[in-house]
Order: structure tokens, then C-alpha cells, then sequence
């Protein structure tokens, strides 16, 4: 997460805490300081969820306001755990000065795992490294202003971008010790004042497939707050209501110990392949367990083979859509999804012939660090993520609106136990207008009805909170008699 990308201006440690405003004007007698106003207008506390594709592993906090002098400052702090036991800290501050020009007159950044533990102070000219006891000067140029700073916030505000135009920012990287520049395009402005915007400055990274990495993309709220941030199609830091929620990966198990994401089950679900229908009791019965598991008011949980949830317009749109998660209209991806369901025309049997090729063309491996589309493909490996992904961007080339699930599904025990419902995920597929479930790492064109979809407005606290709970089969109906 401290690696820095084009989009770092945003991300922790390279993003530090200004993320979003709209100008102030200051009261009629004063001269007018947008950029004061875009400071003081995002003072307060934010909290926000950090989350690898469909798993919480940790917080982002946002403090901005003033110092006891009057100075304009922005603190940050990031934790999260990708394995073991102990979490990684990040803290971030910097301090403009209350006047104007509001010059830059202090950064700091800490970071902490364990017992190792790094901190960087930057001063016009100067950085000090301070680590294992000892300190290190080194000059930097950190010649900007807090209008270099909240330069793109200034420019939605106030200029009213067209769509693909592009600003700069400035802001200081604290591992490279150096003041940096990131380019910034609007790729969408709604009428209720809520914005997108892109990495703009060009990748240098492409594998050997020919693979540019996917930038950096923000959504701006009304009030030009970030809402949500995805870090190319690996991590997102998405804005929660309050520090509990945000703070829900903290009794989760971490990412890479994904084994304990599971709730037991009361007995064997025996031949699940052959399932049409199961219902699942909830225990213990909490209503607010069963809103995070999507369950009914009275804590029932059911999958179907037969359910088709028709396909809104929205949805459609969402499904069908070119992202940074999912590049439909890159030459490479065109191409293995044509050679996927060559000479083939119905969309039912389109979407069959992709689970059959991706299930075939992936070794399933558990991949213990993140891992994109391009690198999936060139290295012909990946986890049910990593097969979901590829089916869904493999899917919207070849013209099927696909998206990710992410839920529960069964595992069978061993000797001594029943098995359980551990986390998974799957593709659905608009079919005939209507969406169908499909698992292309278990090689099934109709996913079994032990696939249980999560809320993705509740998944977090879905995912945290699993190892608590256990399931009990209320009813198992089968296609066909065992």
C-alpha cells in the first residue's frame, strides 16, 4: 500500500489528507482566498474502509483542519494487515501556513510494523530519515503551496472542466523523498456535482502481454469529497459512516489467512452439484447478522438454480462498462474472448463456453499478494478472484454484461466434520435479460445453489464478522432423488 502509483496524490502514505471541497468565499469584507476556503470547508473528521478486491483489510482516517497557530493541517492514518498478526501503521501530516501565500512549512510520515519503525520529516530544503536509531539529512525541494496542493479540488470548484481535460497537483512522496507532480483528467460530471477522475499521467508498466497497469480512479461527491477511490483493480478505499464500520477488519482474520473467512455448518450437504434449492438458518439469530448476510427478517439464508433476477438498466450499463478492473476493449482481451466462443451466437451457450475457458486455461493457485488481469493472464494462474475477474472482463468484450459476486459457498469436511460455507467468488451473467450464476473456477456453466450472494453495502461486516456465525439446513431439494 506505500508503493507509490500515478494516483499516490491519494493515496496513503503518498496521499495525504485533502480529498475533496468546493471554494469558499470568506465573509463580504475580506478578500477572496478559494483555496483557504477549500481548506477550511474540509475540516472534520472521515472514515474510510481499505479493502483488496472483495476483502476489508483495513482503515483510512482523515483529520484536516487547524493547528493551535492557525495553520492549515491535513493528517492521515492508514492500518491494515495483509498477513499475520500484526498491522501495518501509516501516518501522514502536513502543515501550510495560515497566510497567504499559504506556503508549505512542514510534512511528516511515520510508518510502523511490528518493532520496525520509519519516519520522515520534511522541511523547505531539508528531509530527515529517522530509522533504527538513527537520522539522515537529505535535500529536497519542497518549494509548493497549499494551492499546489488542492490544485484539482481548486479546478473542479471553479473552472468547470470539460470532460478529458486535465490539471496538476503537487504533493511530496515521502519514499522518494521528493516533491512530485500527478496529471489528473475528468472522466465524468454528473448533474448533482458528483465527479470521476483519473490517473492521467501515462503508466510505465506493461508486462510481457503488452498490459498497461490500470490508473488510478476517484468519485467525487457533491461536495467534491472523495466517496471512493480504486487503486487500478487491486485495492479501493471506500468512505463509511463511521469509525466502527471502518474498523470491522480488525476481528477479521487477515487477507492471506482468507482460510478462517468461513461459518460452519451443522451437517454434510451431500452431492451439493446436484442441489436445486437449500435454506440456511442463521445462528445466532442476530437481525443485524442477518442484514449483513442478506438473510429474511427471520434469519433464513437460500440459494436456488432457479432464480433469474431480471436485469434492470442500470445494472446493464454497470455490467457492460470498460474499467480500470475490468479493460474489455484491450486488443488482448478482444482477442481470447472472440477465440472463446468462436462461431458460437446465443448468448447461453457464449456464456458456457467462457466458464469452460477460463476453468481451462487457469491453474488455481493461491496467490499470496496482489494480483491483476494482466499478470492472471500471463501467468495462467490465480485464486477464484482471479477466475471470476478474467471471466467478467473476457464476458463484457465478448458483448455479455458480467460482474464479480463475492459470497458464500459450500466446502465439504473431512471425516471428522461437516464442512462449511467459506468465502468465494463467482460471476453472474445477463442471459435472456435476466441474470444466471456461473463458476468458472469450479468449471460450472450454473453455479450450484450452495452459492450465496453477500450485499456488497454489507459485506464487510459480512466478511468480519463470518467465524461467528454458523449455519443450519433447514431444506435441501435436489434435481433429482440421491
Amino acid at each position: 500500500m506505500t508503493q507509490r502509483t500515478a494516483g499516490a496524490r491519494f493515496l496513503p502514505a503518498a496521499i495525504v489528507a485533502a480529498l475533496g471541497g468546493v471554494a469558499l468565499l470568506l465573509w463580504w469584507a475580506q478578500p477572496r482566498d478559494a483555496v483557504r476556503g477549500i481548506a477550511d470547508r474540509l475540516a472534520g473528521e472521515r472514515w474510510y474502509a481499505v479493502v483488496y478486491r472483495h476483502t476489508p483489510i483495513g482503515h483510512y482516517r482523515a483529520a484536516h483542519g487547524r493547528t493551535p497557530e492557525g495553520d492549515f493541517e491535513f493528517r492521515t492514518e492508514l492500518r491494515f494487515r495483509l498477513a499475520g498478526d500484526t498491522p501495518t501503521r501509516i501516518e501522514d501530516r502536513l502543515v501550510f501556513h495560515r497566510t497567504r501565500p499559504h506556503v508549505f512549512v512542514r510534512g511528516e510520515n511515520l510508518v510502523v510494523t511490528g518493532d520496525s519503525r520509519r519516519e520522515v520529516v520534511v522541511e523547505p530544503g531539508t528531509a530527515t530519515v529517522i530509522a533504527e536509531g538513527a537520522a539522515r539529512e537529505r535535500p529536497i525541494a519542497a518549494d509548493f503551496a497549499l494551492g499546489d496542493y488542492l490544485a484539482v479540488e481548486r479546478w473542479l470548484a471553479e473552472e468547470a472542466p470539460a470532460l478529458g481535460a486535465a490539471t496538476a497537483s503537487l504533493a511530496i512522496d515521502f519514499d522518494r523523498l521528493a516533491l512530485v507532480e500527478h496529471r489528473w483528467r475528468l472522466q465524468q460530471r454528473e448533474t448533482d456535482g458528483t465527479a470521476v477522475i483519473e490517473a492521467a499521467t501515462p503508466s510505465t508498466r506493461a508486462d510481457a502481454l503488452g498490459f498497461a497497469a490500470p490508473p488510478t480512479r476517484i468519485r467525487l461527491d457533491r461536495r467534491l469529497a472523495p466517496s471512493r477511490m480504486d487503486m487500478g483493480n487491486l485495492f479501493s478505499i471506500r468512505r463509511v459512516s463511521n469509525a466502527d464500520t471502518a474498523r470491522a477488519w480488525e476481528t477479521s482474520p487477515p487477507l492471506f489467512a482468507a482460510g478462517a473467512h468461513r461459518a460452519n455448518v451443522d451437517q454434510r450437504i451431500a452431492n451439493p452439484s446436484a442441489l436445486r434449492r437449500i435454506t440456511l438458518a442463521v445462528e445466532p439469530r442476530h437481525a443485524q447478522a442477518f442484514a449483513w448476510l442478506g438473510a429474511t427478517p427471520d434469519g433464513l439464508l437460500s440459494g436456488s438454480t432457479e432464480r433469474r433476477p431480471v436485469a434492470d438498466a442500470s445494472e446493464l450499463a454497470e455490467a457492460s462498462a470498460v474499467t480500470a478492473s475490468y479493460p474489455a476493449d484491450d486488443e488482448r482481451v478482444r482477442e481470447l474472448a472472440a477465440q472463446a466462443v468462436a462461431g458460437i451466437e446465443r448468448a447461453g451457450d457464449k456464456a458456457n463456453a467462457l466458464a469452460r475457458f477460463v476453468h481451462g486455461l487457469l491453474r488455481y493457485h493461491d496467490a499470496p499478494w496482489p494480483r491483476t488481469v494482466f499478470d492472471t493472464l500471463r501467468e495462467r494462474r490465480g485464486d477464484c478472484t482471479e477466475f471470476a475477474d478474467l471471466y467478467a472482463v473476457l464476458g463484457r468484450a465478448a458483448g455479455l454484461p458480467t460482474r464479480t459476486v463475492t459470497g458464500l459457498v459450500y466446502r465439504p469436511g473431512t471425516a471428522e466434520g461437516p464442512g462449511a460455507f467459506v468465502l468465494h467468488a463467482w460471476n453472474e451473467v445477463v442471459v435472456d435479460n435476466a441474470w444466471r450464476s456461473v463458476d468458472p473456477t469450479w468449471g460450472q456453466t450454473q453455479a450450484d445453489a450452495t452459492h450465496l450472494p453477500l450485499p456488497p453495502e454489507t459485506m464487510l461486516d459480512a466478511i468480519a464478522h463470518l467465524p461467528k456465525l454458523r449455519l443450519r439446513v433447514v431444506d435441501a431439494q435436489y434435481a433429482q432423488a440421491l
